[in-house]
């Protein structure tokens, strides 16, 4: 993104202030929490209005024969071309296609029971803004032979689109299904080092007990119990902290893994997300010997060798519990750049992986690693959340439940990083050294914005000109008061906002703020593309020193950037935030300092503040 940020110039767009509260807080502390706005408040940007409506659909599929048990997806890709925002009622997928493959999963999901699902029939509600995209995902597992030649209908408030669809199924007898539970059946010539593979799993104290949080998988890569495996695996988050780490061995390909092991963090690095841990002890704190385990580490490979079409494999497990090791077979299909990685900070690849394989093995033929399956699925990415539990209440709506996010796995995988990225922490490891690094390197926070636009608001709340939307609630109240705006918050779970009146695209927002009587771990910022309660964007900091950014579709809470720690939001003072808001994504900065510029499809015009 260019041209969005400039702390240093007249603070940019605001339109709603928001402040909310940790679910687990009590009342006797959120009643003192006041968050206040000081100085200016200003706005970037162009207002909306109507005009057409117009609405692309895409149509994607394999576009070579699927063999009979591949998992596969088709892409419903729906872009707004027009003026007018366009809201999209239900897909209608071929009846045929039924017939010759069975729907694992689809994203969004939708409410529809299964009479109509197996019909085909997807009943939505997407609002897609101008410009803006909205790609449906369904998955599907080929089980019969067969062509599926007809059409996909998209049915909007307006009309209806209609878009051919082809697909071939082909029998192959030496096509291996391999589900969740069952046993490893290696093509001829491949090295599978399936008992270099385990399973490891995070130990958080909840309700005052200590318990299994969430598991994902992990890769021997040292005869002395070096295992590689992701940060978000094995390190703790904003709302839970890992007090111990257990490692459960793949002992037979048709057995669950067996917990053996306690193991400690000695190197992790949050922005890679990836980690190196190293076996202590067995479950009765005595000492290893690592030579009577039996366990050959894996090789290191080459991923920068790595061509378009490669064939790979992955081994981990997909569960938290109960579930064998399982293989997932794939191919390179692409790779994805990042700074200051390089062109292959990310390995693509065509297999679908379910989320607890995070931190497993992603191998060659010849069964060296090659990378570690890292990207999970979230929002508008490649599947639902699926094998993990959710443990906080992320969307702090009071409740834990399934519109949480799961913690910390879940999701479809569909990235790799390259074993290259995780080399200096394999050799800092295998030195004895102990390093966390849990933000990217300081350059990538100093990154400077120019203006760009005319400011079109301008507040220092000498009194409410610009019409706030100020009320008095039973949980809190909003209100100007001698030159601030202030907010305050009176109950658990709950969001007291202001908003000014006109709705905004493209926008830069930026205020003076100061938390006055401190919580501990009050939230607030800014929101923008406000609709209603259901549908909305919001980027925030916490007064504990983390960020976020997630919206809300249909009442569906839908995380941009889970919660990250940063050293640079100060626990204390007035400071400047500011944020952008627009098609192409989102940013978040305070200080001078941006914390997170991140891409994204789910911004819409709306009222902000």
């Amino acid at each position: 993104m260019n041209d969005k940020l400039n702390e240093k110039s007249t603070p940019g767009k605001t339109r709603f202030t928001l402040l909310k509260t940790k679910a687990n807080q009590r009342w006797l502390i959120l009643s003192l929490l006041i968050f206040m706005l000081l100085g200016g408040v200003a706005c970037l940007g162009s207002a909306i209005g109507g005009a057409k409506e117009k609405l692309n659909v895409d149509i994607h599929v394999p576009s070579a024969p699927v063999k009979v048990g591949d998992i596969f997806t088709i892409e419903v890709v729906l872009a707004n071309v027009g003026d007018r925002n366009v809201t999209v009622n239900e897909i209608l997928l071929p009846k045929a296609i039924a017939e010759s493959a069975d729907l694992l999963d689809f994203v969004p999901t939708t409410t529809d029971d299964l009479d109509a699902r197996s019909q085909m029939k997807f009943s939505y509600d997407l609002m897609i803004a101008p410009n803006g995209r909205e790609t449906v995902v369904f998955t599907f597992q080929a089980v019969d032979a067969g062509e599926t030649v007809s059409q996909v209908i998209v049915n909007t408030a307006s009309g209806s689109i209609s878009n051919p669809l082809s697909v071939v199924f082909t029998a192959d007898e030496n096509v291996v299904v391999i589900e969740p539970t069952t046993t490893l059946s290696p093509t001829s010539g491949d090295v599978i080092p399936f008992k270099s593979v385990v399973q490891i799993t995070a130990q958080i104290v909840f309700d005052g007990q200590k318990t299994d949080g969430w598991s994902g998988s992990g890769t021997v890569i040292s005869e002395d119990g070096l295992i590689l495996t992701n940060a978000h695996v094995v390190l703790s988050d904003r709302f839970y902290e890992v007090v111990d780490l257990i490692i459960s061995i793949t002992e037979e390909q048709d057995q669950p893994p067996k917990r053996m092991f306690y193991a400690d963090v000695l190197q992790g690095d949050y922005y890679l997300d990836l980690a190196v841990v190293k076996i202590r002890s067995d479950l009765n704190g005595n000492p290893v010997d690592f030579g009577a385990l039996g366990i050959e580490p894996v090789k290191i490979g080459r991923a920068e060798a790595l061509k378009l079409g490669d064939p790979i494999f992955i081994l981990g497990y997909p569960g938290i519990g109960g579930e064998t090791i399982t293989l997932t077979r794939g191919e390179v299909s692409g790779f994805t750049s990042e700074e200051p990685y390089g062109n292959r900070a990310y390995i693509k690849t065509s297999a679908v992986i379910a989320g607890g394989n995070s931190g497993g093995l992603a191998a060659s033929p010849q069964g060296e690693i090659i990378g570690v399956p890292t990207q999970v699925g979230s929002g508008g990415m490649e599947g639902d959340v699926v094998d993990c539990r959710p443990l906080a209440d992320t969307n702090r709506d009071g409740v834990i439940d399934e519109r949480d996010n799961c913690v910390p796995t879940g999701g479809f995988i569909n990235a790799l990083r390259p074993i290259n990225l995780a080399l200096p922490l394999i050799e800092a490891a295998e030195a004895g050294q102990v390093a966390i690094i849990y933000e990217p390197a300081a350059y990538e926070q100093y990154e400077d914005y120019e203006q760009d636009g005319d400011v079109v608001l301008f507040d220092m709340f000498e009194d409410n000109r610009n019409n706030w939307s100020l009320e008095d609630y039973h949980e809190g109240w909003s209100d100007i008061i001698d030159g601030r705006l202030v907010i305050n918050v009176e109950s658990e779970s709950t969001y007291i906002n202001a908003v000014l009146p006109d709705k905004y695209g493209d926008l830069i927002m930026a205020v003076d703020a100061q938390v006055l009587q401190v919580a501990g771990d009050g939230d607030f910022g800014f929101v923008c593309g406000y609709v209603d309660e259901w549908n909305f964007s919001v980027l925030e900091i916490s007064e504990d020193g983390y960020y976020s950014i997630w919206t809300k579709v249909n009442d569906d809470h839908i995380t941009i950037v889970d919660w990250s720690l940063s050293s640079f939001i100060p626990s204390s003072g007035t400071y400047t935030l500011a944020a952008y808001c627009g098609w192409d994504g989102f940013a978040l900065a305070i200080n001078e300092t941006l914390l997170v510029d991140v891409d994204s499809d789910y911004y819409q015009p709306g009222q902000v503040g």
